[in-house]
This record gives structure tokens, C-alpha cells and sequence, in this order.
């Protein structure tokens, strides 16, 4: 059996589609399922109620987060394999058998994830990356692994010029789709509730690779349609959030002296990103002159503050 586990918060319609996509393309496989639900204030809990009736649904009157909820299910998960699934995803028909089969078949490996993409595009990246370094996160911030996407060099966290057509391991996959042996996962103590947004992939896989391969499969393909909630933040402080969690992850992970130098790559991406706000000026582009200005001061922001900060999300409408 599988199990797979959704948190929702205020996506109902997208939960609701999420579940049906289930429905339709995971009939053949024994599976269960268990949303936890976050405190939503949109009817979420009543729609899956009444149109999944064996749906086991956790209902948290507040937002305890990502990690926290997903670990509130880990224990009634009666798979052998878990999938830690996004309500705003979509399953596609074959994708859960063919990911499936990539797990159960191979017991070096102990985590896969499909080919997640956006509504037209073939690949969303950050589902088949490297673990974050100071170079790929230089890289990142200053927009080079999207100037020169085939660079070995500058998209190095992306594996360039590989462009995810084929089946390869992979340091990081992601959490919006990421199927587990239910065990090692509990062993491991499920997600770390330490660690804030944005982080929490990436630490699971860190942790999920002591123990063995995570394979990346191209001929898998899962819709997602991204952030549903997120795109309702504003955009200075999804960017801090970004920045936070890559700043814990490299405290936690390589130490304090390596994080540290993390704020000195962020406060050199946002001095640069002022000329280069120029450049697009330059190339008549206001508006992305204005994004890389927003940018600099936000990396600069960020560098000069105490990193003891906590982010606080605040609740977002349905």
C-alpha cells in the first residue's frame, strides 16, 4: 500500500482537483489517504468530507506549517511507501505506478520524484537539483543559471546541460512530490519542524541521501500548479523566507563559518544586482530593472539584519 499524505490550507478548489486526479489515476494501486488540514477558512475539510468519505482527514483549528502537519500523519500512515504530495498537484495517468516501480524495484534507493512541471512547460528545475552550494546559490541570485541555462558552470545546480529528458539520481527532489519508504522516513524522524519554509525538501532529502540514491524519473509526470497560497505573499518576504532557509541549511549542514559566508554571497549578489538593474534599464525593460533593484536592496536588507529573525506568514485567504 501507499499512503498519501496532503496538507492543505485554504485550497479547496485545488485540493478538491488534487483528489480527483487521485482518484482517477491511482485506482489500480492499494493506497490510502490522509489530509491534514491547517485551520482553513474555505471549506476545504467539509469538501473532501463529503466527496471523499474515505479520505481520513486531520483537521487542525491553526496553520502548525508544512513539516509539522505531515509529521502528524507520518504515524497513521499504514504504507509500506508514503508520498508526500502538494494539494495544488495534480497526478497524471501511470506516473504513481511508474514511480512506484522505480522505489520497490531498487532498495539502494530510498527516496523518487516524478517530472513535476507547470501547466506549459515540460520541467520545473528545483524537482531535480543539487543540494545548494555558495556557488549555485551565487548563481541563483544573480540570475546567471537562467542567462546561461545550458552552462555546465553557471547552472550547475541544475546538472546543465543534462535538460531532465532522462532518468538520473539527483541530490535534491521536491517535496510538492516526493514517494518515500514509509520506515526510513521514520526513522529519520520525518521532517525536521525546526526549519523554517522553503528548507524543509531540502533538508528531508539531505538527510534521505546517508541512506540512499533519490532517482529523478522523466517518464513521470505530475502537474503542479505552484504556490497557490505563496503567490499571495508579499514579494519581499518570500524572497527573506528563501534566504532564511538557505542560511539554516548551510548553518545546519556544512556550519556556522560556511553560513556565514552565505551572507557575504548574498550581500556581494546584491551589490552587483544594482549595475545589472541598469543593464535591463538599458535593454528597455523598466520593469525588470525595477525587480533587480527590489532585489538588491532586499539581498542587501537581509545581510545586514540579525539572522536570529523568525518570518511570520501571515494567514492567507481562500
Amino acid at each position: 500500500m501507499i499512503s498519501i499524505l496532503i496538507v492543505s490550507f485554504n485550497t479547496a478548489h485545488e485540493l478538491v482537483a488534487c483528489l480527483e486526479s487521485v482518484a482517477r489515476c491511482a485506482a489500480a494501486l492499494p493506497h490510502e489517504i490522509i489530509v491534514v488540514d491547517n485551520g482553513s477558512s474555505d471549506g476545504s475539510v467539509e469538501a473532501v468530507q463529503a466527496r471523499f468519505p474515505a479520505v481520513q482527514v486531520i483537521a487542525n483549528q491553526e496553520n502548525l506549517g508544512f513539516s509539522k502537519a505531515n509529521n502528524q500523519a507520518l504515524p497513521l500512515a499504514r504504507g509500506e511507501y508514503v508520498l508526500f504530495l502538494n494539494p495544488d498537484s495534480e497526478m497524471q495517468p501511470g506516473t504513481l505506478e511508474r514511480i512506484l516501480a522505480e522505489l520497490a524495484g531498487f532498495p539502494e534507493r530510498a527516496a523518487v520524484g516524478p517530472r513535476v512541471r507547470k501547466q506549459h512547460e515540460f520541467l520545473s528545475p528545483n524537482c531535480a537539483r543539487r543540494l545548494p552550494t555558495l556557488w549555485t546559490e551565487l548563481a541563483n541570485l544573480l540570475w546567471l543559471d537562467r542567462i546561461f541555462p545550458r552552462s555546465r558552470i553557471m547552472a550547475w545546480k541544475y546538472y546543465a546541460p543534462w535538460a531532465g529528458t532522462t532518468d538520473r539520481d539527483v541530490e535534491c527532489l521536491l517535496g510538492a512530490a516526493l514517494l518515500c519508504r514509509t520506515e526510513q522516513v521514520r526513522a529519520l524522524g520525518g521532517f525536521d519542524e525546526s526549519v523554517p519554509l522553503y528548507l524543509d525538501d531540502m533538508d528531508l532529502c539531505k538527510r534521505l541521501g546517508q541512506l540512499g540514491r533519490l532517482r529523478y524519473v522523466s517518464g513521470a509526470p505530475l502537474l503542479h500548479h505552484y504556490s497557490v497560497g505563496t503567490k499571495k505573499l508579499p514579494y519581499g518576504l518570500t524572497k527573506r523566507l528563501g534566504l532564511q532557509a538557505t542560511y539554516q541549511y548551510f548553518a545546519k549542514h556544512r556550519g556556522k563559518a560556511y553560513a556565514r559566508a552565505y551572507v557575504g554571497v548574498v550581500a556581494l549578489a546584491g551589490i552587483v544586482a544594482f549595475p545589472l538593474g541598469f543593464t535591463r534599464l538599458i535593454g528597455g525593460s523598466l520593469r525588470k530593472a525595477r525587480r533587480r533593484w527590489d532585489e538588491a536592496r532586499i539581498f542587501v536588507d537581509w545581510a545586514w539584519r540579525s539572522k536570529a529573525v523568525t518570518y511570520t506568514l501571515p494567514l492567507l485567504p481562500g
